[in-house]
């Protein structure tokens, strides 16, 4: 069976993570920490849950997202699985840069493409929730959805994808408080325009914001693309590494139909290379990964030296009680600080 309440078994799991940094210079912070206070002062709406992973928050499926940018550090990121097809978007910002990119995986052509990857700074142009705007990129994203879309070098839409949200949570992460939150949607349903096809999916998002540095790292995997409408979202993260560090765990596992949300304590889940493991009511659950294609990119400007090594991957759910293992596609993220 795949359907189980939380439970809090104490299995003594530790995981190890890698490690990144971005830092900007102290100019920089001084003057971005005062774009970031006045545009939350303008961000609705205001995600502020009371507790870390192990309660997360709902929320209504018609919230928005802040505007940009929402914090010192401040990360947005799609994941979209259509049949064939996988598309990755994100916008990533530190006090010394910001840079976005959008990626696929066609499994007719059977490795990564690069549709854009610039550091053209986008323009917010909402004033209560997130709209984005470049030369080539935008990206909408308010009550109930919004819509990623790419031009080609002529102007032209190349790639449009409308999202809708279902189920949409906000938890704090590992020491962190107020409104810092990280917002995960794991359910959207999707409508894709790409040269010429048109497809309908399920994708993720992860939206988080606050002060992360100067040092950290995780690892990440997220699947939409389960049989029986399950979603997978799992991490393994160490923040603000020696200073003092704070560590933060997860494992989700959502069922898109009837809303249940299976998930483990935090110090009964962590990762490896090409695996996530979690222990729940004393069942041993597997998350492995086997990658198809990767983009590498090393987020480079004043003090931010930071690797994402990106990857498309086979996955394989197992539940250690003799059920079938479920099968499909998943993200794999991690990070980490480049040799010097």
């Amino acid at each position: 069976m795949w359907s189980r309440a939380l439970s809090r078994t104490s299995a003594a799991a530790r995981g190890g993570c890698l490690v990144r940094r971005a830092l900007g210079a102290t100019a920089a912070t001084r003057s971005f920490g005062a774009l970031a206070s006045s545009a939350a002062r303008r961000a609705v709406p205001v995600y502020a849950p009371p507790s870390g992973p192990e309660g997360p928050r709902e929320e209504g499926a018609t919230a928005g997202q802040p505007i940009w940018p929402s914090g010192w550090h401040d990360s947005l990121q799609y994941h979209f699985f259509f049949e064939g097809l996988f598309v990755h978007a994100r916008v990533f910002l530190t006090p010394s840069l910001e840079e976005h990119c959008v990626w696929i995986y066609d499994h007719n052509v059977g490795k990564v493409e690069e549709l854009i990857s610039t550091g053209e700074r986008l323009k917010e142009h909402g004033t209560d929730t997130l709209d984005l705007r470049g030369s080539r990129f935008s990206v909408h994203d308010g009550p109930g959805g919004g819509a990623v879309v790419l031009k080609d070098t002529s102007g032209k839409t190349e790639l449009e994808v409308k999202f809708t949200n279902k189920h949409v949570y906000s938890w704090l992460p590992a020491g962190f408080s107020g409104s810092d939150a990280v917002i995960h949607r794991p359910d959207m349903d999707l409508e894709l325009t790409f040269r010429g096809k048109e497809l309908k999916g399920k994708g993720y998002s992860k939206r988080y914001y606050g002060e992360y540095g100067p040092h950290w790292g995780y690892r990440f995997i997220q699947s939409s693309h389960l049989p029986d409408n399950k979603f997978l979202w799992t991490a393994d993260a160490t923040f603000r590494i020696g200073e003092p560090e704070a560590k933060y765990n997860y494992f989700k596992l959502l069922d898109g139909e009837t809303g249940e949300l299976v998930q483990a304590p935090s110090v009964d889940t962590y990762q490896q290379d090409c695996a996530g493991y979690a222990y729940i009511d004393g069942v041993k659950y597997v998350a492995e990964i086997e990658p198809l294609g990767q983009w590498q990119h090393d987020y480079k400007g004043g003090d931010t030296n930071s690797r994402m090594q990106l990857r498309y991957c086979k996955l394989k759910l197992s539940k250690g009680d003799g059920s079938k293992p479920l099968e499909g596609y998943a993200f794999n993220d991690d990070a980490s600080e480049p040799s010097k």
